[in-house]
């Protein structure tokens, strides 16, 4: 079994903990681009992160 197997067996049996995790970057990357923009771009940043939370919600499906 290649390693890239053994990671994807592990990515498995952890995927809720994956995708929680994934959502919570989402949400900082999000936050500290609407900082960093000051606000002018929030709809854009928003339909990002919004599409980043839809792949991790996808990660199940990947197995």
């Amino acid at each position: 079994m290649s390693m890239f197997d053994k990671a994807k067996d592990k990515l498995g049996e952890n995927s809720e903990k994956v995708e929680e995790a994934a959502k919570k970057g989402v949400d900082k990357v999000s936050e500290t681009a609407r900082h960093a923009t000051g606000g002018k771009h929030d709809d854009k940043i928003d339909k990002v992160a919004d599409k980043a939370k839809d792949a991790a919600d996808k990660i199940d499906d990947q197995r």
